[in-house]
């Protein structure tokens, strides 16, 4: 699953059968080969996934927490 930010609003088919209105706007979460399709036509972004904390900001944080 991949979520997309929609750049121009559409009705497409993500699960191969039903009707579905994406708006302008909307970040769902689609499948890969659904969000690749609409990505590659120009209809969506993909969004970019955070970066995980790294375990010494992790331990960082509790630290701060505890203080």
């Amino acid at each position: 699953m991949k979520t997309v930010r929609i750049t121009e609003t559409f009705d497409g088919f993500p699960n191969g059968k039903d009707e579905v209105r994406f708006t302008k706007g909307e970040e769902p979460t689609v499948s890969v080969a659904f969000a690749d399709l609409i990505v590659g036509k120009g209809l969506a972004k993909e969004v970019a996934k955070p970066a995980p904390a790294s375990k010494a900001e992790t331990k960082a944080t509790s630290k701060e927490a505890n203080t």
